[in-house]
C-alpha cells in the first residue's frame, strides 16, 4: 500500500513570502500618497513642500526599515533555535527541548513537531534499552541454566563412581570388622587395646553405614529415619577427631544443652557434623592461627534443635557466602577440596525438613549451623 503524501510546507510558506514582498514594496507604493497629500497641504512655498515629502518619505522609509529588521531578526533568532535543536538530536542528544516563542504560527508548530519526535526518540530509547536489560538478564539465566545441567551431569557421574566404589570398598570393611570381633574375644587383650578395638569396630560399622547411605543416595533411594540424639553424634564425631585435633594444637569444646530428639538418619548427621568440624580445622591449619578453638553447641529452640560449629578462623570472604552451599564450590587450595561437602550436607539437612546456613561468629571465626524439627514424643 502506497504511504500518503506529505503535505507540502513550502505551500504553508507562501503567505509569509507575499507577506514579505507586500512589506518591502510598500514604501515604494506610499510615496505618492505622501507627494499627493504634501501638494494637497497649503504649504508657504514649493521648497518647503518638496523638503515636507522628503523628510515624511525619510522618516517612514526608517520605520519601516527598523520593523522589516525587528521581525526578520526574530525569524532569525527562531530559525537558530531550531537548527542548534537539530544539531543537538544528530549528535544523541535527546533532552527535553527548550520551548521558546515562535514569531509565526508555522514556526510553533514546526517547534512543536520537533519536540514530539525528540520525545517519541526518547521513548524508544528507553524501551531499546530495557529490551537490552531483559535479554542480557535472560541470557545470564540461560548460562546459568547451563551451568546447572553442567552440574547436575557431574553429580549424576559422582553417583555411579560412588556407587562402584561403595562396593569394593565394603569388602574390606567387612574383614576389618570381623578380625576386631575375633581379637576383642581374646580374654588375655590388656584394656587398652581392647578398648581401641571396641573404636576399631565401632567406627568400621559407621564405615559401612556411610557406604550403605551412599549407595541409597546413588540409587536416590531415602534412607530410614530413627529417634537420634545430637548429643550421640558429637560424641562419636568427637571420639573421630579429637585425638588428631590435639596434635594440631586445635581445641575440641562441646556445649550440649538440647535434651530432645530429632527424627533423622544417624550416619547422615554424623555425616554433617564431621564435614562441619574438618572444614574448621582445615581453615585454622591454612590460616595459622594457634592454638585453634572448635566450639559445638546444641540447644533446644522452640520446636526446633539447633547445632552449630564456631572455629577460630578468619571466616568466609563475604562475596563467597551466596555460594558456600553450591556443588562443586570450595575456597581450598586445588586438589584440597572437591565442594561437594556442604553441598551435600545441605541436601540432607533440607531432606529431613531442617535448615542449614552461615553467619559470622562474634570472634571473627565462621559458625556452620544447621537446625531440624524436634521430635514429637
Amino acid at each position: 500500500m502506497e504511504s500518503p503524501a506529505l503535505p507540502r510546507q513550502t505551500n504553508r510558506l507562501w503567505p509569509y513570502g507575499q507577506l514579505a514582498a507586500t512589506m518591502l514594496a510598500l514604501p515604494a507604493l506610499v510615496a505618492p500618497l505622501i507627494y499627493l497629500v504634501v501638494r494637497i497641504l497649503p504649504p508657504p512655498s514649493d521648497a518647503e513642500r518638496l523638503q515636507r515629502a522628503l523628510l515624511l518619505a525619510i522618516g517612514f522609509s526608517l520605520v519601516w526599515a527598523l520593523t522589516l529588521l525587528w521581525y526578520f531578526n526574530r525569524i532569525s533568532v527562531a530559525a537558530d533555535h531550531l537548527q542548534d535543536a537539530v544539531q543537538r538530536v544528530s549528535t544523541g542528544d535527546l533532552g527535553s527541548m527548550h520551548r521558546e516563542a515562535m514569531p509565526t504560527p508555522f514556526l510553533g508548530e514546526l517547534q512543536n513537531s520537533l519536540g514530539e519526535m525528540v520525545d517519541r526518540l526518547q521513548q524508544a530509547r528507553h524501551a531499546l534499552d530495557k529490551q537490552m536489560r531483559e535479554e542480557r538478564a535472560i541470557r545470564q539465566e540461560l548460562q546459568d541454566l547451563q551451568r546447572q545441567v553442567i552440574r547436575q551431569e557431574r553429580l549424576a557421574a559422582v553417583g555411579l563412581l560412588v556407587s562402584g566404589v561403595a562396593h569394593e570398598i565394603n569388602n574390606p570393611l567387612q574383614s576389618i570388622l570381623g578380625f576386631s570381633e575375633l581379637l576383642q574375644m581374646e580374654q588375655t587383650l590388656p584394656e587398652q587395646v581392647r578398648r581401641d578395638l571396641e573404636v576399631i569396630q565401632r567406627e568400621s560399622l559407621r564405615a559401612c553405614n556411610i557406604i550403605r547411605n551412599l549407595a541409597k543416595f546413588a540409587r536416590q533411594q531415602p534412607g530410614e529415619s530413627l529417634p537420634v540424639a545430637l548429643s550421640d553424634v558429637i560424641t562419636s564425631v568427637c571420639e573421630l577427631r579429637q585425638r588428631r585435633l590435639a596434635t594440631e594444637q586445635i581445641t575440641l569444646t562441646v556445649e550440649s544443652r538440647s535434651l530432645r530428639q530429632v527424627m533423622a538418619v544417624f550416619t547422615e548427621l554424623q555425616q554433617v557434623l564431621l564435614n562441619f568440624v574438618v572444614n574448621a580445622e582445615q581453615v585454622i591449619l591454612s590460616s595459622g592461627r594457634f592454638p585453634g578453638q572448635i566450639t559445638i553447641r546444641t540447644w533446644d529452640d522452640g520446636t526446633v534443635v539447633r547445632l552449630e560449629v564456631e572455629d577460630s578462623g578468619p571466616g568466609v570472604d563475604p562475596e563467597d557466602e551466596p555460594k558456600l552451599f553450591q556443588p562443586f564450590f570450595t575456597t581450598k587450595a586445588v586438589g584440597e577440596g572437591t565442594g561437594l561437602g556442604l553441598s551435600v550436607s545441605y541436601g540432607i539437612i533440607d531432606s529431613l525438613g531442617g535448615k542449614m546456613g552461615y553467619r559470622k561468629g562474634d570472634g571473627g571465626g565462621a559458625v556452620f549451623y544447621f537446625e531440624l524439627p524436634a521430635r514429637i514424643a
